[in-house]
């Protein structure tokens, strides 16, 4: 089989690429693990930048195909994959280099052994038709190159238009997205807006280039952490040897008389050592999970920056920036805070100094005035300890009482909290007020699938809402039907108390937006208000939208109750086509107070907070996702437990609402 190079050409070389990159193994199918090869099936890239080979494509078992490296599966009904023309330019170059003995003269078949190839031809020759074809007018002016000198630089060829068959493909055009050469130019493209190849290319390349820096960066940035971590492994394993030995040594002085408290401690630092341990394994899991994730994508640029071509670099940009945005944004933590393990050894002087002072030998007349001599011999050991354990309950008696108030504030708190109307997750958001306009009820909410307006969304298998049709089965009679794109939960209980929700929305523009179009919306109505003709366009109606906003030129937040606009932020997300980004939010209701608060979980802060809501009547949240068209959302509700409900959200939560 001989490779096309005319899909694979190479436009940038750096010598850095080679750095921590092994050119010495051939790339395996993330399915079946099979090793690509030269005459093997062709390699197919998949959304995550994982390659499958083109047999597991053609036999996916249900049309899904699972990546074994980083999990994540691919429906080939959605999905249309491309070729891979990094690695089956990486492949050609790892067999032109380690394995030259498989490659046989193509020129003729003879069945000799090739020693160089030609780049016009792209034939492999032996010593042979070497001289055969350098002899040949029409051929003698070929770059030939023998194997020792090939170079990915030197595979690069000069496409010509499947059109125009006489004119290479120079251009670039920016309308049609498409690469095209100057007789094109002339025609149907005549109109659009046209860059040249090596000038987009060259975009391309610096656009990427700045995605292997960020994850460089990123990467380096874990290590350190990673280096961090166990760094505090051995400082934790040495910190358990050295209270170790001190615990023994203080008890030895003991003697007898501690032995059990010695063991006591002993156990505790056990515990205390092993779930510090446990957090830091936690820790260096999770971050070298991410890290070999980042290591994947960024292996996977580096071999675009050295193998991809003009065209394929320009194909690549959407995915890569995707993905490396997502690695940017759901980056690990990169600090970590352990506490350390210390043996306080309070009182110890005093209990030494009371040890010693236990017993005495006096004579006949002191004991007279002490006691019956009967009296000092009946102390016997047992004696001593209950002694010793009446001082110890009197040194923890503080934290006896302190223990005891909190066991009371629980009893409190249960008390209170009996039939409490929720199904989710409560929170205090002030520690020790038992105040029910002081507990966030974090509702369990979910998509009612008999509600959701199908003529532009549906809930996938995951449960999201999503701006696409679906072949799902249609909804119950009470669906909403007006307003497209539409989906809502069940209402909100009326219990006197603040109740929260989350959403997590991933947007990715199609194109630049204009004009007064929505993204999607997040509100709280009335039940009959649920499925009118327009958004915000009622009484009783609170909601925040994410739209091009006509003022501003942008992408803004608005805030909106009972037909007026209260507040719009701008410079939600960047307004450009391809790019995907992570919307975050919260929404906190709270009937006792009338107020509804939106907050933006990502940034940490509050949107706005609309005041007198009428919560006479039962009201119910609302969700949007729209302009299928021209953009793609999928939002996630987050609720119950899965909320990270941080003391600074709390504080947060309780300004707004004050």
């Amino acid at each position: 089989m001989v490779m096309h190079l005319t899909h694979i050409q190479l436009t940038y070389v750096s010598q850095y690429c080679f750095v921590s990159f092994r050119m010495d193994t051939f790339p395996k199918c993330s399915v079946c693990h099979q090793e690509f090869t030269l005459k093997g099936p062709v390699s197919y890239l998949l959304p995550c930048l994982h390659a499958v080979c083109e047999t597991c494509v053609t036999s996916a078992a249900g049309g899904v195909i699972s990546c074994s490296t980083c999990q994540r599966e691919v429906n080939l009904t959605d999905t249309c994959l491309q070729k891979d023309a990094v690695r089956q330019k990486e492949i050609f170059h790892l067999t032109v280099k380690q394995r030259p003995t498989e490659l046989l003269c193509t020129y003729e078949d003879d069945g000799n052994q090739a020693v160089c190839w030609c780049q016009e031809c792209e034939e492999f020759l032996c010593e042979y038709c070497q001289n055969m074809h350098s002899s040949v007018k029409l051929s003698r002016n070929h770059a030939v190159h023998n194997f020792g000198d090939i170079t990915p630089k030197k595979l690069e060829n000069e496409t010509n238009c499947n059109i125009h068959e006489r004119y290479p493909l120079h251009l670039f055009d920016k309308s049609c997205n498409v690469y095209i050469c100057c007789q094109c130019r002339r025609g149907e493209h005549a109109d659009h807006e046209v860059d040249y190849l090596d000038e987009a290319a060259e975009g391309v390349t610096q656009r990427i280039e700045q995605h292997r820096k960020d994850l460089s960066a990123l990467l380096s940035r874990q290590q350190t952490h990673l280096q961090s971590i166990r760094q505090e492994t051995q400082l934790t394993n040495r910190t358990q040897d050295t209270l170790r030995k001190t615990i023994e040594h203080t008890f030895r002085s003991l003697r007898s008389h501690l032995d059990q408290r010695e063991k006591e401690l002993l156990i505790d630092l056990e515990s205390l050592t092993r779930e510090t341990k446990a957090t830091l394994h936690a820790f260096e899991t999770s971050c070298e999970d991410h890290h070999a994730r980042c290591t994947d994508i960024s292996g996977y640029i580096r071999k675009c920056l050295l193998y991809a071509s003009k065209s394929v670099l320009v194909q690549l940009e959407t995915t890569v920036e995707g993905m490396t945005r997502t690695c940017l944004e759901t980056a690990s933590p990169e600090t970590h805070d352990v506490p350390e393990a210390v043996f306080n050894t309070n009182g110890l002087s005093k209990l030494k100094s009371d040890m010693s002072g236990f017993g005495n030998i006096t004579t006949l007349k002191e004991d007279s005035e002490g006691g019956t001599p009967e009296d000092k011999q009946t102390q016997t050991d047992d004696d001593y300890l209950a002694d010793l354990e009446q001082k110890h309950e009197m040194m923890l008696s503080e934290k006896d009482q302190t223990c005891q108030v909190a066991l009371e504030t629980i009893n409190r708190l249960q008390t209170f909290l009996i039939g409490f109307p929720t199904e989710g997750c409560v929170h205090l958001l002030k520690t020790g007020v038992v105040d029910r306009r002081m507990v966030l009820n974090c509702l369990h909410l979910k998509y009612d699938k008999d509600r959701v307006n199908l003529n532009e969304v549906h809930i996938n298998t995951e449960g999201d809402l999503v701006n696409r049709e679906s072949d799902t089965r249609p909804a119950g009679e009470g669906r909403l039907k007006r307003y497209s794109g539409t989906c809502s939960t069940a209402p909100l209980p009326q219990g006197g108390c603040p109740q929260y929700w989350e959403m997590k929305s991933r947007v990715c523009l199609d194109e630049t937006l204009i004009g007064n179009l929505l993204i999607l919306e997040v509100c709280v109505c009335r039940e009959e208000q649920m499925d009118g003709y327009c958004i915000g366009g009622s009484p009783r109606y609170y909601s925040m939208t994410v739209a091009h906003c006509p003022t501003h030129g942008k992408i803004c937040r608005k805030t909106c109750k009972e037909w007026k606009y209260v507040r719009c932020l701008p410079d939600t997300l960047p307004n450009t086509a391809w790019a995907s980004h992570t919307l975050h939010y919260g929404v906190v209701y709270d009937d006792a107070r009338k107020k509804i608060v939106f907050i933006d979980v990502k940034e940490n802060k509050v949107i706005s907070t609309l005041h007198n809501v009428d919560s006479s009547q039962t009201l119910w949240p609302m969700f949007g996702v729209y302009n299928p068209d021209l953009l793609t959302v999928s939002m996630t509700l987050v609720v119950g437990s899965d909320i990270n409900m941080t003391e600074e959200k709390k504080a947060m939560i309780v300004k707004a609402l004050s």
